[in-house]
This record gives C-alpha cells, structure tokens and sequence, in this order.
C-alpha cells in the first residue's frame, strides 16, 4: 500500500487514511499523488489557428507566383507612377522629362509583352 507524508505535520499516512492520526487534519485531495488539474487548451488554439493559417496561405501564395506575374506587378506599377508623374504639375515633378508619350509607350510595351492590358 503506497504511504505519503501528511502536508501539515509530516505524519507517514496511508492513502486509504483520511484525516492524520497525528494532528487530525485531513490532508487534500492532491497529496496522495492525485493527478493535477487539467490545463486550458484554449490558448493555444487561439495561438496556432492564426498561425497556421498565415503559414498555408503564405505557402499558397509562393506555389501560385511565378517570375513572369512578378514582372507584370513590376511593369504594371511603373506604368502607374509614370502616369501620377505626367499628372503632377510641371514644376513639381520629379521627372522633368517624362510626358504621356512616355506612359503610353511603357502601355504598349506592356500589351505587346504580355497580351493583355496593365
């Protein structure tokens, strides 16, 4: 029969013992080796789903890119900052010598290259 110490006066007791012979409290239920409570699974639940999430859809992400649509993205946004940079005033431009020649030109590139319109 397992024995432990009784946690107020250090008493051997049995498990089958309730109060202490000793100093006649009862020990509690945890004592005896019983086991502990049960940890909350709700944090890290909480944790991982986001987690996992970002991770399958940064996967997905990087299996679905190909250098030809980086390209596009790359030759698309060149397209729209010449555009913001013609629509600027003259003087506020950073690019004195771009004109709509020049956006129309990077538009038809684009079209001839890739098929379709930016």
């Amino acid at each position: 029969m397992p024995t432990f110490s009784c946690p107020f006066c250090g008493h051997t007791l049995t498990d089958s013992t309730s109060p202490c012979a000793q100093c006649g409290k009862t020990p509690p239920a945890s004592a005896g080796g019983a086991t502990p409570p049960p940890r909350n699974r709700l944090v890290p639940w909480l944790i991982g789903l986001p987690v996992g999430a970002f991770a399958v859809l940064m996967l997905v992400g990087s299996l679905l890119s190909t250098p030809e649509s980086s390209d596009q993205w790359v030759a698309r946004e060149a397209i729209k900052v010449c555009n913001k940079e013609v629509a600027r005033a003259p003087e506020d431009r950073k690019r004195a010598d771009l004109t709509p020649k020049d956006c129309a030109d990077l538009e038809a590139a684009f079209r001839s290259q890739y098929g379709t319109a930016p």
